[in-house]
């Protein structure tokens, strides 16, 4: 059973439609939560910003920022929220440059939703072990 997170929140921002749209409709068919979708860095930081955010998914490819620029705001306003990036960028120097940004997942396209699903559900029930050290 995937993990139970009160009120968490999955933000997903993506420049392609059906991408986030398919993801979307993936986690909301295995993940009781709620969540949000845009197409720009603009509104992914304000929803940073705006939301207790649980669990973002990043795509390489979203319109704005650099996808540097965005993780270092994230990670500034957000340190403790797990980034998963999506690429289509197979080499080395770049998976290199975003993992040392400490994200939690650093996944190729095109998606296995299947492996997305394991890997979203690892992120969160990191992130429920760090809210529970964070309460006592």
């Amino acid at each position: 059973m995937p993990v139970d997170n009160e009120g968490g929140v999955i933000l997903i921002g993506s420049s392609d439609k059906e991408l986030r749209r398919a993801i979307g409709e993936s986690i909301r068919r295995n993940f009781v939560r709620e969540t949000i979708l845009v197409g720009e860095t603009s509104d992914f930081l304000l929803e940073i910003l705006d939301k207790k955010i649980d669990l973002t998914i990043i795509d390489l490819n979203l319109s704005g920022l650099p996808i540097e620029k965005t993780i270092g705001i994230l990670r500034r306003c957000r340190p403790t929220v797990p980034v998963i990036v999506l690429s289509d960028d197979y080499s080395v120097a770049t998976g290199s440059r975003i993992m040392e940004q400490g994200v939690f997942y650093y996944l190729y396209k095109p998606l296995d939703m299947e492996h997305l699903r394991e890997i979203i559900e690892s992120a969160l029930k990191k992130r429920a072990r760090e809210k529970a050290e964070e309460g006592r």
